[in-house]
């Protein structure tokens, strides 16, 4: 696990390379996720400039940090056998190394009072995306049922 400081959970975008999926969660509860070819379940997080506050581009999944504060958590799903790497604004990164045999890596971010913890969790290599959503207790959000949340 790891925990970035308060500067680092706010200032830039947060990178996500290797990962096929990721899923995100609002703190009203509202769920979505994509995949790298731009597949859509759930619902979107806009923030400023009409942005996803979770996506991807060219290929890599893209956390936009200045608006944390409308993240509660994310799930990045790793390719079998290839590494997850995650970047900050300076420079900083961490590389989970590819994971052996019959399993695939994980990448949790959770968001907690605008800071932002990282844990990597193995998991079955076979698993699809929407299995591994559902483990991780994500359902995805349909728009009519964001639009409750939000009224």
């Amino acid at each position: 696990m790891i925990r970035l400081d308060r500067r680092q959970s706010a200032i830039g975008s947060l990178l996500v390379t290797g990962a096929t999926s990721a899923a995100w969660e609002s703190p009203e509860r509202v769920t979505g996720a994509m995949t790298v070819d731009g597949a859509v379940s759930g619902t979107s997080i806009k923030c400023s400039g009409n942005r996803p506050l979770v996506g991807y581009m060219d290929g890599t999944a893209v956390v936009a940090l200045r608006h944390i504060r409308e993240l509660r958590r994310a799930l990045f799903i790793g390719q079998p056998s290839a590494p997850l790497t995650v970047e900050i604004f300076d420079g900083g990164t961490v590389t989970l190394p590819a994971a052996s045999g019959e399993l695939r890596y994980i990448l949790s971010l959770t968001a907690i009072d605008g800071v932002i913890e990282l844990r990597a969790e193995p998991v079955p290599a076979r698993a699809d995306a929407a299995e591994l959503w559902q483990e991780f207790g994500f359902s995805m959000t349909t728009n009519a049922a964001a639009c409750r949340q939000g009224h």
